[in-house]
C-alpha cells in the first residue's frame, strides 16, 4: 500500500468514527482540570472527524471513558456548544453538531464576510507586539509545513488568524470569529490536509498558495494597508472555498461515510 493510500485510510477509519481511549492528556493539560481535559479530548477528537459530524454523545460513556465524573464533562460540553461544535438539545441528549452541505456553505460563506473585517481592522488597530505574535505563527506554519505535519498546520494556522483577530479590538466580532475559524478545523480536515489531493503537486501547489497569502496578509497588516488586508481575508477564504467546493463535487469523501447527506450544491 503506498504511503499515500494509508494516509487515506487513516483518514477513513476516523471519519466513521474510531475512538481511541486517550493514554494521556495534552501537554499541559491533567485530569486535575478535568473540566479543561475532557474539553481539549472532545474537541480533538470532533474535529479530527473521530467523532462524526450529527453523531449522539452518549454522556456515560464519555464519564467512563474520560474517568470523569458528570459537572466537569458537562461544563465541557457547553463550552463546546458554544463553539458551535456541539448541540444541546432539549430531552434529546447531545450531538456533534451536524455538517451537511447547506451548513457548510452558509458557514463559508459567513467566514468569508468575518474574515475581511477582522484582518482590515487588525491593519487599523494591531500594534507592534500583535504583529510580532502574529508572524511568528506564521514562521511556525510554514515550519510545520516543511514536515509536512498535518495536525501541526491545522493547529497553528487556527493560532496564525486567531492572533490576527485579537487586533480587531472588537470582543464580540472576535468570539464570532473564532467560534467559525473553529468550525473550519473540521471542513479542512475533510478537504484540506495532504492525503485529500490527488497528486503531490497539486497538495504542493494549494500550500504554497496558502504560505504566500499568509506572509501578504502580514505586510498588508504591518503596513496598515486596511484595503489590502481586506482584499487578502476575502481571497484566503476564497482559496479554503474552491478547494472545498474542489473536493466535495468530486466526491472524495464519499467512503467516509459522513451524514453530510444529498448531493452537494456548489459553494460558489
Amino acid at each position: 500500500m503506498s504511503e499515500r493510500n494509508a494516509q487515506r485510510s487513516r483518514t477513513s477509519a476516523a471519519g466513521r468514527g474510531s475512538l481511541a481511549v486517550p493514554t494521556a492528556p495534552k501537554a499541559g493539560i491533567s485530569k486535575g482540570g478535568s473540566s479543561e481535559f475532557a474539553y481539549q479530548v472532545i474537541r480533538a477528537e470532533i474535529v479530527s472527524l473521530a467523532l462524526a459530524p450529527g453523531s449522539d454523545l452518549d454522556e456515560a460513556a464519555l464519564v467512563s471513558r474520560l474517568g470523569l465524573s458528570r459537572t466537569p464533562l458537562r461544563e465541557a460540553l457547553v463550552r463546546l456548544a458554544g463553539e458551535g461544535l456541539v448541540q444541546i438539545l432539549p430531552n434529546r441528549g447531545t450531538r456533534v453538531a451536524p455538517m451537511g452541505w447547506n451548513d457548510i456553505r452558509e458557514h463559508l460563506e459567513a467566514f468569508d464576510l468575518s474574515q475581511r473585517l477582522v484582518t482590515r481592522w487588525a491593519a487599523l488597530r494591531r500594534t507592534e507586539a500583535q504583529i510580532a505574535a502574529i508572524d511568528a505563527q506564521r514562521e511556525a506554519f510554514e515550519a510545520a509545513t516543511a514536515q509536512r505535519d498535518s495536525e501541526a498546520m491545522l493547529e497553528i494556522n487556527w493560532r496564525f488568524h486567531a492572533a490576527i483577530a485579537a487586533c480587531c479590538r472588537n470582543g464580540v466580532v472576535e468570539r464570532f470569529y473564532l467560534q467559525l475559524l473553529t468550525t473550519n478545523l473540521r471542513i479542512s480536515r475533510l478537504a484540506m490536509t495532504y492525503d485529500c489531493f490527488s497528486t503531490e503537486e497539486a497538495y504542493d501547489a494549494h500550500i504554497g498558495n496558502i504560505i504566500r497569502e499568509h506572509r501578504e496578509m502580514v505586510e498588508a497588516i504591518r503596513a496598515r494597508d486596511a484595503d489590502r488586508a481586506d482584499a487578502l481575508g476575502s481571497s484566503h477564504a476564497g482559496l479554503a472555498r474552491k478547494r472545498v467546493s474542489e473536493c466535495l463535487t468530486q466526491s472524495m469523501l464519499s467512503d467516509m461515510e459522513l451524514p453530510l447527506g444529498g448531493a452537494p450544491d456548489s459553494l460558489a
